[in-house]
């Protein structure tokens, strides 16, 4: 499927609106949109490799939640948030593919201006609340981001790396 990254950035940004919108009650309809990506992506395997990097993604809100930056309705942390990132993670091999090939200088850059703006949004749509000055959260997640995309844009390429490895010896 050459046009597969469409699809899959249809599929993401649903799953950032359903999260944010609905939350706690939003899970079904997240699975069903994962699942949905299963079913129609053309590398399935290589997606759920990439699900190796999502303990990072999850660990550093978790951080920010405890640290209170910001918080959420849900009493542990949230299952809506833990979908966000899986399918932001699969992304990486579809329509977020060419974060993966530029300079890291650059990717930080990215990280640092797209992921506070990702984090202000939900606070507006009600997804998340600040639990310090705003400026502070949107400074404090720009500093984060920063360090978070290239660090996920780093494991993406050994993974992908190894798994063409992987292919050749098979």
């Amino acid at each position: 499927m050459k046009r597969f990254w469409l699809i899959n950035l249809v599929l993401f940004q649903a799953t950032w609106f359903v999260s944010a919108i609905y939350t706690d009650r939003a899970w079904p309809y997240l699975i069903a949109i994962f699942l949905l990506h299963l079913l129609l992506s053309p590398t399935v395997k290589e997606d759920i490799r990439l699900l190796i990097l999502l303990p990072i993604g999850v660990a550093v809100d978790k951080v920010l939640i405890d640290l209170g930056v910001f918080h959420t309705s849900a009493e542990v942390f949230p299952l809506w948030l833990i979908l966000i990132w899986v399918m932001f993670i699969i992304s990486f091999n579809h329509s977020l593919k060419w974060l993966m090939t530029m300079p890291l200088a650059l990717s930080a850059l990215i990280g640092a201006i797209a992921g506070p703006l990702s984090y202000r949004l939900g606070a507006e749509l009600g997804a998340l609340d600040w639990g310090v000055a705003e400026l502070n959260g949107l400074l404090i997640l720009a500093a984060v981001w920063a360090g978070l995309l290239p660090s996920l844009v780093i494991g993406y390429r050994h993974l992908r790396l190894d798994f063409a490895l992987d292919k050749k010896g098979a």
